[in-house]
């Protein structure tokens, strides 16, 4: 799982609702988002989640990795069918990772 905080930056449909712009969502993602595919953010251990519409296109940005600056993270720019977000990832070992058994 990757930790990330997701900011929704653009609406792109016709009559979108704007009220959710710049709105940061903090989650896990099972994997890195993929062309076709809706991204799924896990938002807490109760299952709560946000799922988005079918991505059209994917900015990556250069790793940061070995970055002295710890503030520094990995930013990924994704195009969904209606919005646009920016995904930073996070540090994982700031957060714990809880699987659920069933």
């Amino acid at each position: 799982m990757l930790a990330v905080l997701a900011t929704k930056i653009r609406s792109n449909g016709e009559g979108s609702v704007a009220t959710a712009i710049k709105k940061p969502y903090e989650g896990f993602l099972i994997s890195e988002p993929m062309v076709g595919r809706g991204m799924v953010i896990f938002r807490d251990p109760n299952g709560r989640r946000m799922v988005t519409t079918a991505v059209r296109r994917i900015l990556t940005t250069a790793e940061t990795e070995g970055r002295e600056d710890v503030r520094e993270r990995r930013l990924m720019y994704v195009e969904t069918e209606n919005s646009v977000y920016r995904l930073a990832f996070l540090d994982t070992s700031r957060h714990s990772v809880t699987a659920a058994s069933g």
